[in-house]
């Protein structure tokens, strides 16, 4: 997508300044993560599905938010125990390969965040 506008040197300050809040609120919105929380529910391996349901976005700040697997309360169903075997399941252990479903869904969204989040700041120029 092509944005062009011409501006003058008295107004470039102004435009810099809409663009700054324009990228915060775009950010803001793209940093709930939706889509990747749903790839990475997709990439992650079921057994009971806890592990699949624990995979939230945490926003940390306005502009900062991470993607968490694991803990937020959840229980497994078989074992009545919390789920807090996400760094085993992703990371791998001596007995088991690693399965980076997290990694997974950042790598396959990124695009798709990067242009979105291109598209809602010019809209919002």
């Amino acid at each position: 997508m092509r944005v062009r506008k011409e501006l003058g040197l008295g107004e470039l300050g102004g435009e810099l300044g809409r663009l700054q809040e324009a990228i915060s609120r775009s950010a803001s919105s793209i940093l709930e993560l939706e889509g990747v929380v749903d790839s990475a529910r997709a990439f992650c391996p079921v057994d009971t599905g806890a592990l699949a349901s624990s995979i939230r976005a945490e926003r940390r700040g306005p502009t900062d938010a991470a993607l968490v697997a694991g803990g937020g309360g959840l229980i497994n169903p078989r074992t009545g125990r919390p789920v807090d075997y996400a760094v085993a399941v992703h990371d791998g252990t001596s007995g088991q390969p690693p399965r980076p479903f997290l990694e997974q869904a950042l790598y396959e969204q990124r695009m798709v965040l990067a242009e979105e989040m291109a598209r809602r700041t010019a809209e919002a120029l």
